[in-house]
């Protein structure tokens, strides 16, 4: 019956989604009554070379390749661009280009909280990597974060709460400034001094998220655990046994930190202590209750619905809002993010219609963007002139803007590499896999001990800590020592010594506690009694200079890396090959091996920049161009800054891209005469030939190197803008 009732909702649905065209007709028509109310007209429509690169750079973010352009100009299809649309947002590149406007919101990153959530924040950005290919409807994704719940390895969407590790009320107010285009931060801490939320309606609205604790570290948040150790505490003839257990529950906190997250009954939400108005007393405790729309009490998965549903007043109109501005430049309401009650949009019909059009598609975002970029407007000549803050923009067309930062950098990578988009491998590395196995196996089994067994089992470590610790000190005095006098040699030799000892007082942690635990975790997969562990080979140096070993301990069945992951990485990689193969006998290439090597190495430092982490280090190419470091929500800059004009000018970015083999070299190795190489580097980088002015500038300036033509273009604002 259920199978049944799915069949007919989705032939309904098919029945009822408005059709692209139509709507795009509408949105068209809806922008020429504002045109004509104000005396407007629209922009005369953008070019076939105007266009092409514009929409590869909205759409996959990156420049297209000479012969993605030559292609396009050369069709006679009527309906060239609409199919050129479809292409693009059904490619991986859409799939790439999109994760960073989710990246920029939801402030991912590769190693959040200084690292201390690697474990979770690497799986959860290949979640949402995952979550953008499967083109999930916007208000499932959203609902499937905010009840986000569990252990890492077995829902990754925690990462959306360990975010915010610790911080559940920043959290909540995220989470409204996100999803409902309303920021209520201010009212954290009293009444907002400039929209009607007041103290207490923030606490309410937190009331919802509050009780999930995040800040998991182990065993040693087991409260039946700690309780027998306060009690060993007070005993005096426990003292050798007790005085190193807070380091063996640490260590055994190592294996499963911020992993998990958990609602918590305990966790009642109280009003803090300064609390100044008259409807309640500072420490009362709060009860969940909506802010706007309709009222609502009750549990997280209520709250969910709540957020997400149609009849929501803000949810839908500010992802339409988002998107709209994704496309044109500007939002119908700016900012997008600090609606008021009183907000009234830039054109109130359009934004209506978009609304009405989001909910028509399920939130299908694909959907809706492909109904914007086929618009009119979209395909209309850019507006050059300068927006005023205040005054509305009437989208005569899109806005004239600079590229962002991945758009800037991926134009380069397109630069580079002949087939910009590569196959590869999605999802997390074999590495990565193998530590959420391990952990995932570690936690699984920890969960199987009773608090008693892993405190006596803690003692018996404990004990092996103080053996090893009377070794340690006279390493660690001599360390400190050596320190002093920065003998570099003496340092490095000591630091292996001590984590040589230090690796011994570790074994008895697994041996009196972890041990016990895979075993009783293999009895409850397997029914059987578990084999003897796998003997402790103690580590080499180079094992002994990281910062941790992974134990194998007793093989349990389930607990396996998946086999898949490896051989999908190697089929990528043969996939890579037989790309590469590809160009060499499309561009006659004589010695294949050497074609070969060069594009292998091109593949590993020249990668998409949603490939690379999340944000780029430090003094990365990207955030020399401005990406946003994804601390704050939305923080990336594409204006104007004296090191982007560096690194155009300076860096060794311009010699990259004329490096054999790459596409442009290759273009203009195929150039047989020197307008036609002129002609190339028009078509690589700009997607459109010379005007007769240009090539008359160009003679006119005494250069002769193509390599100055490179350069002087890459440095204009033709290159820099998408128009």
């Amino acid at each position: 019956m259920k199978a049944l009732t799915r069949t007919l909702f989705i032939l309904l649905t098919a029945c009822t989604a408005p059709l692209t065209g139509e709507v795009s007709q509408e949105i068209d028509a809806l922008l020429g009554q504002d045109w004509r109310k104000h005396g407007l007209k629209p922009n005369p429509p953008a070019n076939d070379e105007t266009f092409v690169r514009r929409v590869h750079l909205d759409i996959i973010g990156r420049i297209p390749t000479m012969q993605e352009t030559q292609a396009f100009l050369k069709s006679a299809e009527k309906d060239k661009r609409a199919k050129l649309i479809d292409a693009l947002l059904a490619s991986d590149g859409f799939h790439q280009h999109m994760f960073h406007f989710w990246a920029d919101l939801l402030r991912i990153q590769s190693r959040a909280n200084g690292g201390q959530g690697e474990m979770t924040s690497k799986p959860y950005l290949e979640h949402v990597k995952r979550r953008i290919r499967e083109n999930m409807p916007y208000d499932a994704f959203v609902r499937e974060l905010l009840t986000a719940q569990g252990k890492v390895w077995d829902n990754p969407a925690i990462g959306y709460y360990m975010r915010d590790l610790g911080m559940p009320l920043d959290n909540l107010a995220n989470t409204t400034r996100v999803f409902l285009g309303t920021r209520i931060e201010c009212a954290q801490c009293h009444n907002h001094p400039f929209d009607k939320w007041t103290q207490m309606q923030f606490y309410q609205m937190a009331a919802f998220t509050y009780p999930l604790e995040t800040n998991f570290t182990g065993v040693s948040d087991k409260g039946d655990l700690m309780d027998l150790k306060r009690a060993a505490d007070k005993r005096p003839e426990l003292a050798v046994q007790t005085r190193h257990i807070g380091r063996v529950f640490e260590n055994l906190g190592d294996f499963v930190r911020y992993s998990k997250v958990q609602a918590l009954p305990s966790r009642v939400l109280q009003l803090p202590h300064d609390y100044q108005y008259t409807d309640a007393k500072p420490k009362d405790a709060v009860k969940a209750a909506t802010m706007l729309g309709k009222p609502l009490t009750g549990d997280l998965r209520a709250f969910a619905d709540w957020m997400t549903s149609p009849e929501n007043p803000r949810f839908t109109k500010v992802i339409a809002n988002r998107l709209w501005k994704r496309v044109f430049g500007v939002g119908l309401i700016e900012p997008v993010d600090e609606i008021f009650d009183t907000t009234v949009a830039s054109n109130p019909a359009i934004m209506a219609r978009l609304e009405k059009l989001m909910v028509g598609l399920r939130y299908d975002m694909k959907a809706f963007l492909r109904v914007l970029y086929n618009t009119q407007a979209y395909q209309n000549e850019a507006t050059h002139a300068e927006l005023v803050v205040g005054e509305p923009c009437h989208f005569t067309g899109p806005v004239l803007r600079r590229m962002t930062a991945e758009q800037i950098y991926d134009s380069f990578v397109t630069l580079i590499h002949a087939t910009p988009d590569l196959p590869r491998r999605r999802g997390i590395d074999s590495e990565m896999a193998q530590k959420l196995v391990y952990r995932g196996k570690l936690s699984d089994a920890l969960d199987l001990m009773t608090p008693q067994e892993i405190f006596d089992g803690a003692m018996k470590a404990s004990e092996v800590y103080e053996t090893v610790s009377a070794r340690a000190k006279p390493l660690r005095e001599a360390y400190t020592a050596a320190q002093k006098a920065k003998d570099k040699p003496l340092i490095e030799k000591l630091n292996l010594e001590i984590r040589s000892v230090e690796f011994v007082a570790r074994t008895g942690i697994h041996d009196h506690v972890v041990v016990p635990a895979v075993a009783r975790l293999y009895e409850k997969k397997t029914g059987k009694p578990a084999p003897p562990p796998v003997p402790v080979v103690k580590p080499d140096l180079e094992e002994l200079k990281k910062a941790g070993q992974n134990r194998a301990y007793i093989d349990v069945p389930g607990y396996d890396i998946d086999q898949a992951i490896p051989r999908e990485e190697k089929t990528a990689g043969e996939a890579r090959d037989a790309v590469f193969r590809e160009e060499a006998e499309r561009l006659n290439i004589t010695d294949v091996e050497a074609y070969l090597k060069s594009r292998r190495e091109q593949a590993r430092d020249w990668p998409r920049a949603a490939d690379l982490d999340s944000p780029a280090p430090r003094g990365h190419y990207l955030r020399e161009f401005g990406q946003s470091d994804r601390d704050l929500i939305d923080n990336a800059n594409s204006d104007a800054s004296m090191p982007q004009a560096l690194v155009l000018m300076n860096s060794e970015l311009f010699e990259s891209i004329l490096k054999p083999h790459t596409q442009l070299r290759l273009n203009l190795a195929a150039a047989k005469y020197p307008d036609d190489q002129i002609a190339a580097v028009y078509l690589t980088l700009l997607s459109r030939l010379p005007t007769a002015a240009e090539k008359a500038a160009w003679t006119k300036s005494g250069l002769s190197s193509i390599e100055d033509l490179v350069f002087a273009l890459i440095n204009t604002q033709q290159f820099i803008f998408v128009r």
